[in-house]
């Protein structure tokens, strides 16, 4: 059963898994409540609601078809998928002119009052590279563990992944994942009481951290591991505290 997916492709009919798939978001909207109660909410320049703070979905990935025994790069999740980031496609560019308010994440984030999609994605302001800026990790071996895709950086996932310096499939494409996670029920405060799904946003992102981190060594993986929270919670909190215009933290 996986929980990131729409309950009919999660559960296939099954009555066990939907119950196990109602409870995961159930817990989930839990913890968004509570960020609620604390944080409260910002109404963005479309009238939309929503909560200052963000679903931080995190994941894993192999990256055995890329170099280094698997990418060193953490993969940042939109649901926007490498076409979509493609930077030499026509009108790809900012994502903004291509991107509607149900493609993709940050249905609430990306119209915040002088904010754009593009930015909050892949330039400056993006997680990716507020985590880029704090790079090397002191504790790793490669001094590339970490990177962000997309970021301001590595704009192009598409072109990253075509690029045989770091992909090493043999058709040379390798992997980007681009977030499996079902926005409207992660993003949706009340998704199961809201068919127009017009209610209170939670803006949600994906992070797929590569094998670097999430294994390092047997004598430096709890000293990385904890490395890496810290330098997430740094990006985590800049990012919230720019784009809410209060300390999130």
């Amino acid at each position: 059963m996986d929980a990131n997916r729409e309950i009919g492709e999660a559960a296939f009919g099954n009555a066990i898994a939907e119950s196990a798939w109602t409870k995961f978001h159930e817990y989930i909207n839990e913890a968004q409540s509570s960020i609620q109660t604390e944080f409260g909410t910002v109404t963005n320049t479309a009238s939309i609601e929503g909560v200052g703070g963000l679903v931080f979905d995190v994941h894993g990935y192999a990256g055995t078809d890329w170099h280094n025994d698997g990418s060193d790069f953490i993969q940042w999740g939109y649901r926007l998928s490498k076409d979509s980031l493609d930077q030499s496609a026509e009108n790809n560019c900012p994502i903004d002119i291509t991107s509607s308010s149900t493609r993709g994440s940050f249905t609430h984030a990306r119209q915040m009052p002088g904010e754009s999609l593009e930015c909050l994605v892949r330039g400056p302001k993006s997680l990716g590279q507020r985590f880029n800026d704090q790079l090397p990790l002191s504790l790793d071996s490669s001094e590339t563990c970490g990177r962000g895709l997309p970021s301001l950086d590595y704009q192009d996932p598409k072109a990253v992944a075509s690029d045989p310096t770091y992909c090493a499939d043999n058709d040379g494409v390798c992997s980007y994942y681009s977030g499996g996670y079902d926005v409207k029920v992660h993003e949706r405060m009340d998704w199961d009481n809201d068919p127009t799904f017009s209610g209170i946003h939670m803006n949600t992102v994906q992070a797929e951290l590569p094998r670097c981190i999430r294994f390092a060594t047997d004598e430096t993986r709890n000293a990385v591991h904890e490395e890496v929270g810290d330098k997430l919670s740094i990006a985590l909190c800049s990012f919230t505290t720019d784009l809410f215009g209060s300390d999130t933290c």
